[in-house]
């Protein structure tokens, strides 16, 4: 089974161009020959530079400013690039090579985090556009006794055939009209966790609660600056690593 990496990318600043950029520079060391598919979300390119001398990648300019963290599920219905897509954001820094060959699952988050009620409304009013919502209404409306829990990011490692599966059932291009600001891309983090536990009855995750990632005690304080900060010196805090920037 073949697969490659899709990574959504915004660019707003001179310090955001450095994400993609550092980012694709790790994952060639780690993965030489995997296709790598970068989907531009509304970047500003005053500011986009490539650092380096880039193969085997597809630059593709989403028509669908804003939309964030739907646009690889979006794009990779249309295109199989490959098998299996690793899903991640332009600021998630690999240091060390995962045989995701030996991932069998048809789905997996990369990281989870526990529910709340915070985007509860949100959550409700953008759900009611997906086929089929009853069970996922009702799983929102129980959110403190049903055991799942948030995809981080929406990041994930998912199959072509899997993606195509929940597509047919639940239509998840009809998002592309709902996703439009951040506190939309909030709902839908948790809006694909449940999707995923729906379709496998199973919560299955790579690294974890996304709380304790870098070994942080704080979610949101572990910014770029730290981050390479340390990197220069021969440091990093976790074999995957995210930063955060409020974008």
């Amino acid at each position: 089974m073949t697969y490659g990496f899709i990574l959504t990318r915004h660019v707003n600043s001179e310090i955001t161009n450095m994400y993609w950029n550092h980012n694709i520079k790790l994952l060639r060391t780690f993965y030489p020959n995997s296709k790598i598919i970068i989907i531009d979300d509304n970047s500003n390119y005053i500011y986009v530079k490539p650092m380096f001398e880039y193969k085997n990648i597809e630059i593709i300019q989403s028509e669908y400013p804003g939309r964030g963290e739907l646009l690889p599920y979006i794009y990779y219905l249309k295109n199989k690039w490959f098998d299996k897509a690793i899903i991640i954001h332009d600021s998630v820094f690999f240091h060390k090579r995962f045989n995701f060959d030996k991932y069998n699952k048809d789905v997996m988050m990369l990281w989870y985090f526990y529910n709340n009620d915070s985007e509860l409304f949100n959550i409700i009013r953008i759900s009611k556009y997906l086929k089929n919502n009853t069970t996922i209404l009702n799983h929102i409306h129980n959110w403190n006794k049903n055991n799942w829990l948030s995809c981080f990011g929406a990041q994930s490692i998912i199959t072509h055939d899997f993606l195509i599966k929940l597509n047919n059932k639940y239509c998840l291009t009809n998002l592309i009209n709902v996703i439009r600001n951040r506190s939309d891309r909030c709902a839908l983090e948790r809006i694909m966790g449940i999707l995923f536990y729906i379709e496998t009855g199973e919560i299955n995750n790579c690294f974890g609660s996304i709380n304790n990632n870098n070994s942080k005690s704080k979610l949101c304080d572990y910014t770029f600056t730290d981050y390479i900060s340390t990197f220069k010196n021969g440091i990093v805090l976790s074999p995957v690593v995210k930063v955060w920037s409020g974008r």
